[in-house]
């Protein structure tokens, strides 16, 4: 199986930013986030048909993305920060809004939406 152009180039970017302990969690990291780039959705099962198979059956496709969710060694510190000062680096300058939504769901969870408004654009970022 041919790698994914987007893998290739989200590997070659976050790479320059990210610095883990181990290089394997950044693979499997840009593989998640190449899967949520193109899915348009945060739901894990709807990543699975652009994840990369390697034979497996779909429980073991959950079961990689519960322990890449789980894993105690993919931080925030480590990997979202990085990514996310680099962002907001490259939109210096341009007026942003951020907006949290909150929802309680079945009187048990709690919904937190971020969105950003730029540009008279809007778009959910978690």
């Amino acid at each position: 199986m041919s790698i994914p152009q987007l893998y290739r180039q989200l590997q070659a970017q976050l790479s320059q930013w990210i610095c883990p302990q181990d290089q394997r969690h950044l693979q499997v990291f840009c593989e998640n986030i190449a899967a949520i780039l193109q899915a348009q959705s945060a739901c894990l099962s709807h990543w699975l048909p652009y994840l990369s198979h390697r034979d497996c059956k779909a429980r073991s496709h959950m079961e990689r993305l519960n322990y890449f969710v789980h894993n105690p060694k993919i931080t925030a510190e480590t990997f979202y920060f990085p990514m996310l000062q680099q962002f907001l680096s490259s939109w210096e300058g341009m007026a942003m809004t951020l907006t949290l939504d909150t929802s309680v769901l079945w009187d048990q969870y709690c919904l937190i939406e971020d969105c950003y408004s730029c540009c008279q654009r809007w778009k959910i970022v978690v």
